[in-house]
């Protein structure tokens, strides 16, 4: 099916390179160095940790070089081994004072889809040609399910940390696992009352791809920042 599709794996795209994770050094980076000096954000929220040398790096050495204080920038990652590297890996290079890790759902999670919902989503009927997509297909569904399937973890931090923030955030990167990017960005952006940016990492994979079309036709967003590097990622104003 995925021959049909034209749908390229992530995983065998470049064998050599750790593809889930945005470089800390990279286009994004710079641009969001630049962002933050005119930007100022207080109040961030990430999602999809991993093991905080990528984006998480990029955000918190933001923070730092633009001398940005009194933020809160909270990191949320599900799988409790990435959230406890991460810790660990911030903690190395001197950046976890810029940052708040978290180890639980962004989502609620009864929003999470069932292993068969997957399957009829991302390996039935995808809906777009010549993107990219994680793990063999005959793998896709069960690995995308065990990605966020961890028991006794809170969930819904992003309602949390809007709440806390008012609904009203500066600055919020989207990434979480490959098949909750549509969930995710549709859950965020009905709950965001202020006018902030919206980072999307992967905009040409099945994660973000339907979310950055959409965006770029709609009115409420004006799109800052595109690259196509890696699996490509944007910057966004939304002004709901």
């Amino acid at each position: 099916m995925d021959d049909d599709k034209r749908l390229k794996v992530a995983g065998e795209a470049d064998p050599s390179r750790n593809l889930m994770q945005m470089g800390a050094e990279s286009e994004f980076s710079s641009h969001l160095r630049a962002l933050f000096k005119t930007l100022l954000p207080l109040r961030l929220i990430e999602t999809g940790t991993y093991c905080g040398v990528g984006s998480t790096t990029a955000i918190a050495s933001a923070l730092r070089d633009c001398s940005i204080t009194g933020h809160k920038f909270y990191s949320i990652e599900v799988n409790p081994l990435y959230h406890s590297t991460a810790r660990e890996n911030l903690a190395n290079n001197g950046l976890l004072g810029y940052v708040q890790l978290v180890n639980g759902l962004s989502l609620p999670r009864a929003y999470l889809p069932s292993i068969e919902e997957i399957e009829e989503k991302f390996v039935k009927k995808i809906e777009f040609t010549d993107i990219f997509i994680d793990h063999p297909e005959g793998e896709r569904a069960q690995n995308y399910y065990s990605e966020v399937s961890f028991d006794g973890v809170p969930d819904d931090l992003l309602g949390l940390y809007l709440k806390e923030f008012d609904y009203r955030p500066d600055f919020i990167l989207l990434d979480s696992a490959g098949h909750l990017g549509a969930v995710e960005f549709q859950y965020v952006v009905s709950l965001i009352k202020g006018q902030c940016v919206i980072a999307l990492d992967d905009i040409y994979h099945v994660k973000h791809y339907k979310n950055f079309m959409a965006a770029r036709d709609d009115p409420r967003f004006e799109v800052l920042f595109e690259t196509k590097e890696k699996f490509g990622s944007c910057t966004m104003k939304f002004n709901p």
